[in-house]
């Protein structure tokens, strides 16, 4: 069995869009830029022996304001730019009651059965509630990207950026 670090997408990988006063995914590939600092820490944790397994939820898929084309070719950017083994997503909306929808946990019971990923060993790094919840029903040890977004969550492992997390795991 290996461990893996588990990565929620938007927010984590790449940017956060603004819009309507808030912040969400990027609703088309024009959108969508990586996070510089992601390249350097998915090749660090890959030298380490960790997979690097991508769990998110996309709604916007079954709400209509995503195209899959370009969730697509937002995936090809996530393989084509950094150390990822492979990418899970929940494409459905709270409303259809799923099981891989963070916070549950299916999208790492999957990845975990598809890769013999050992989850007590394995590190999620997500930005919002609902990454650190999922995390927490398979016992994962997480960190939470400490945002300006998500500052009423309480949560004692938040981290600056994903440089503070490599401090963290490499030891």
């Amino acid at each position: 069995m290996k461990p893996a670090v588990f990565f929620d997408r938007d927010g984590v990988l790449n940017e956060i869009v603004q819009r309507d006063g808030g912040h969400y995914s990027p609703q088309d590939f024009s959108q969508f830029v990586i996070i510089k600092e992601a390249i350097e820490f998915t090749q660090y944790t890959h030298s380490l022996g960790f997979l690097n397994i991508v769990i998110s939820n996309q709604p916007d898929i079954s709400r209509g304001t995503l195209l899959q084309s370009d969730l697509q070719d937002m995936t090809n950017v996530l393989y084509n730019s950094l150390k990822i083994d492979d990418v899970f997503y929940c494409v459905h909306d709270d409303e259809d009651m799923c099981k891989c929808r963070k916070p549950l946990p299916g999208l790492f019971l999957e990845a975990s059965y598809k890769w013999n990923i050992e989850l007590t060993k394995s590190y999620m790094v997500g930005d919002t509630w609902k990454d650190i919840e999922a995390a927490k029903k398979v016992n994962v040890d997480s960190f939470l990207i400490d945002t300006d977004y998500n500052a009423q969550y309480e949560y004692p492992k938040r981290v600056k950026s994903l440089k503070n997390i490599s401090e963290l795991i490499g030891n």
